[in-house]
């Protein structure tokens, strides 16, 4: 009987902690928490993405009565922030608010300082962005079929622009750009500000963006949206197709983020921490932040984590491959 690399390391994970017991962690949830929980947020403060963390942490103090701390630590694309998380004690009292370059940085960095599925255990994911392809109205396209006409009969004159180098948003451009049936030049930029700035400039004809910071320039025509990402279609944007209404069901990227614990947290101690962030996800003061943000609610299991992990490793080193930025596993 095949067994798979996670399950492997789990039992071997359980067998250590047999031998070898833990001192100061507790070892079923009744306890859980009893001091300062810190959530690690690998972006720098008062981004997005640390709003949406702190947002979360606030919901979790009122409910467990104790203080939980966002520590911002950015740096080597999430990489310095999970390190930290990797290395501290399995006691349930760290956490680390990962997004997905947790499942591409194994393909596209030449080394990490910890193992992506031997020194994390996934808790649950808490929210997901879609991307919305745009274009400068200078653009003659007005759907995405007119622009993969247009791109594919001038492709020289067009590049890809994407907020990193190595992110899932050059993953996912590229991912779309090849079912448009082009290669592009990519041109990274360093935050989104930038990037949008050259789109409503004109320097830039299209890109793909997660739309919440593009929303009100969409609203006011500076920029047009010809199709979003996902199975349904925006609220905000009810007019605009999704890429599989349009012939590009293919395109299943997305923007998670969610919780991960260092390796050998109790498990009881997991499950309280799933069930907990579940409900306040569900929670209509959770989904009404969601709103203004253009985000979603995204409730899994640590189970249903785990397995979305290992869906997504191997399909970001496929990707990374057809983008040339795949560097070969230690």
């Amino acid at each position: 009987m095949k067994i798979s690399r996670r399950a492997l390391l789990a039992s071997l994970a359980a067998l250590s902690a047999m031998s070898m017991p833990a001192v100061g962690q507790p070892q079923d949830a009744d306890s859980y928490p009893n001091k300062m929980v810190r959530i690690v947020v690998p972006f720098t403060s008062g981004g997005g993405t640390s709003n949406a963390a702190r947002f979360l942490a606030d919901k979790l103090a009122a409910k467990w009565g104790q203080p939980v701390i966002i520590d911002n630590r950015p740096g080597g694309n999430t990489v310095i922030g999970s390190s930290m998380v990797a290395k501290s004690e399995a006691d349930g009292y760290t956490l680390l608010f990962a997004n997905t370059s947790h499942t591409i940085n194994p393909s596209v960095m030449p080394s990490l300082p910890y193992d992506t599925l031997r020194d994390f255990a996934p808790v649950c994911t808490v929210l997901v962005n879609r991307f919305v392809l745009l274009t400068h109205p200078s653009m003659p396209a007005r759907d995405i079929r007119e622009l993969v006409q247009q791109v594919r009969a001038d492709p020289d004159t067009y590049n890809l622009p994407t907020v990193g180098a190595t992110g899932v948003g050059r993953l996912a451009g590229e991912s779309l750009t090849q079912l448009m049936g082009v290669k592009l030049q990519n041109i990274p930029y360093k935050g989104t500000s930038d990037l949008a700035t050259n789109l409503m400039g004109g320097q830039l004809k299209f890109a793909l963006e997660i739309p919440g910071f593009y929303l009100p320039h969409i609203k006011s025509g500076k920029l047009h949206a010809l199709a979003v990402s996902g199975d349904t279609r925006m609220p905000s944007l009810p007019d605009v197709p999704t890429l599989k209404e349009v012939g590009f069901g293919a395109f299943d990227t997305q923007s998670w983020y969610g919780l991960l614990a260092p390796a050998g947290t109790p498990e009881p101690v997991i499950e309280k921490i799933a069930a907990d962030v579940t409900e306040i996800v569900q929670s209509p003061d959770f989904a009404t932040y969601l709103e203004t943000i253009q985000s979603e609610p995204m409730v899994n299991t640590p189970e249903g984590f785990a397995a979305l992990i290992d869906q997504e490793i191997p399909k970001y080193r496929e990707q990374a491959k057809l983008a040339n930025i795949a560097v070969e596993p230690k």
